[in-house]
């Protein structure tokens, strides 16, 4: 063999070989997301996905990685776009929209709101589109027109926590002057989330623009009925999406009106196990609730003056304490001085207890009227619509 031979054999195979590497890394049509994390050096970075189907699951770890100087890196390939969680240190955590393309994130510990991290991102288009959307409907909440309104969540949290009754009915008595400008400012936000559905049924960023406006306490059930068709393609592969397929189920199916609510078993305040089957009453009211929820507690005063009304005729209340510490559970009780019975629906992390998962819980408070075979006659009723049920079968 030659000289000129050899090195026209090793010019070839070189050639071969960088084409084969040029190939690959074209081929690779996946997700590269590096980041930097100002404050921190070392640590451990998990990508998790967004679980609000079951609040009580373990969560499940996409991929994990090592940070080092304050720099990580992720490398891999997704089905469909999504947003999902970014953990750091099980400590600090954020989220983004991952898609298959090259994207960079930088937080600062700084900056953090008890462990949540606001991500600079840049790469995702959909990050983009969604960040977009936010601004739209910030423009919206923002207006000169609804700048009262700021002052009603703090004024609400110091009425409620200072326990004075009279304190509590001047706050509702102020807030009933603001009840239709509060209304306006739902509405025009909820418009806009619905239209931009409507414009983009297939996005993926569609379900989370719309959130949690798809629950029965902020759209009717026909509303809902209409707008669960409306996504298509990757939209109905969000983890989002998932949650509306729960819930719309839940609501129309497994635990909806004319359904039979499942049994449970439950320690009350003195550790008494009481199951729902077991309590004898004609009609029983199930409130989910929880010592950190203001509008549960702010729902008691009522709540009192139906069970005084119609306790006598056979109409139980169940209080079931999820999601919370039951220190703070017992502490509620003796605070608010609700005297129905309560039963400590306990978890490992005070997240959603097993009966809370059971029933598909998605807000506080959660509320299921039943008669006594626990057939659901109201779910998550209105203050009006309990009212009106009650006196329709009491009679008075």
């Amino acid at each position: 063999m030659t000289f000129k031979k050899i090195i026209l054999i090793v010019i070839t195979c070189v050639s071969i070989y960088s084409c084969k590497e040029t190939e690959k890394k074209e081929a690779f049509n996946g997700y590269v997301v590096t980041g930097k994390v100002k404050g921190l050096d070392q640590g451990i970075v998990e990508l998790i996905e967004f679980n609000f189907t079951d609040r009580g699951a373990k969560k499940v770890v996409i991929d994990s990685t090592q940070m080092t100087n304050g720099a990580f890196e992720f490398k891999g390939f997704i089905e469909h776009p999504d947003k999902v969680v970014i953990m750091i240190n099980d400590k600090y955590n954020s989220d983004f929209f991952i898609e298959n393309s090259t994207i960079s994130l930088s937080f600062d510990i700084a900056e953090s709101d008890r462990g949540q991290l606001k991500a600079k991102v840049s790469g995702s288009k959909l990050e983009t589109i969604y960040n977009a959307q936010q601004a739209k409907l910030d423009s919206i909440m923002y207006q000169e027109k609804f700048a009262v309104l700021k002052d009603i969540r703090p004024k609400m949290a110091a009425a409620y926590n200072s326990k004075d009754d009279e304190k509590i009915k001047a706050f509702r008595e102020w807030r009933a002057q603001f009840s239709e400008l509060e209304q306006q400012q739902r509405n025009e936000q909820r418009d806009f989330k619905i239209q931009y559905i409507k414009d983009h049924p297939e996005s993926p960023v569609a379900p989370w623009v719309l959130g949690f406006q798809f629950s029965e306490g902020r759209m009717s059930k026909d509303e809902m009925k209409a707008i669960y068709p409306i996504f298509k393609g990757e939209a109905k592969t969000t983890s989002m999406f998932k949650y509306y397929e729960k819930t719309f189920n839940d609501i129309f199916k497994n635990l909806g009106i004319g359904s039979i609510a499942p049994d449970f078993n439950l320690n009350d305040v003195n550790g008494k196990v009481v199951s729902l089957k077991g309590i004898n009453a004609k009609y029983k009211l199930v409130d989910f609730w929880a010592s950190w929820c203001v509008p549960c507690r702010a729902s008691f005063p009522h709540l009192k003056e139906l069970y005084k009304k119609y306790g006598k005729d056979g109409f139980e209340i169940l209080g079931i304490g999820t999601a919370d510490e039951e220190t703070k559970w017992r502490k509620a009780i003796e605070e608010d001085k609700i005297t129905w019975m309560h039963l400590y629906d306990s978890s490992d992390d005070h997240q959603w207890g097993v009966v809370a998962r059971q029933y598909g819980v998605p807000f506080l408070p959660t509320t299921f009227l039943m008669d006594e075979n626990e057939k659901i006659i109201l779910r998550n009723p209105s203050k009006e619509e309990l009212d009106a049920k009650l006196k329709e079968v009491f009679g008075h």
